[in-house]
């Protein structure tokens, strides 16, 4: 049985900050790391059309795109990598998440990682993932793995769209 995740539904708007140079360039120097959680990654990965979403908070010589990001397409998105409490966080909510309940966390200690299900429902609808979390300490890892397909947007009007949808002429005539 999976675990049923719940996401936040983002609008869109775009912080003021990131059109002062300064302010981008200091997050680019690392000096500015953002609290995060996995149902705000999740929600941006599922509203993007991502089929995986990956988690490596030992790669410290990387830059920021290769510690938190997702696979969007066959492209790799990196996300600004979180700061430490959040990375301490991610962790043990994806292992939560993997292994519900105490025996299954228990499992996962002994054996250094665990493998789960998560239902993610958004606004856009419901998608089944895989939750992977392996190791301990400073060589743990996370990854998401998409099992239900992307689903594909069918623009308004087109052959495939459902009757009734905007834009959608059959049945109606122009006479």
């Amino acid at each position: 049985m999976a675990t049923v995740l719940h996401l936040p539904v983002f609008a869109y708007d775009p912080d003021p900050r990131f059109d002062d140079p300064a302010f981008v360039s200091d997050l680019y120097a690392d000096r500015l790391r953002f609290t995060v959680t996995w149902p705000e990654v999740l929600a941006m990965a599922v509203r993007d059309g991502a089929a995986s979403v990956h988690y490596h908070p030992w790669r410290t010589n990387a830059t920021c795109d290769d510690v938190l990001s997702y696979v969007v397409g066959g492209t790799r998105y990196g996300l600004l990598a979180p700061d430490a409490e959040s990375g301490g966080r991610l962790l043990a909510d994806a292992r939560r998440l993997a292994a519900p309940g105490p025996l299954a966390r228990l499992r996962a200690w002994a054996v250094r990682g665990a493998v789960g299900r998560v239902r993610l429902v958004a606004a856009s609808g419901e998608s089944e993932w895989c939750v992977v979390h392996w190791g301990r300490g400073p060589l743990a890892g996370v990854e998401f793995l998409r099992l239900s397909p992307v689903p594909v947007a069918v623009p308004a009007g087109s052959p495939d769209a459902e009757p009734g949808a905007a834009g959608d002429r059959r049945g109606h005539s122009d006479l």
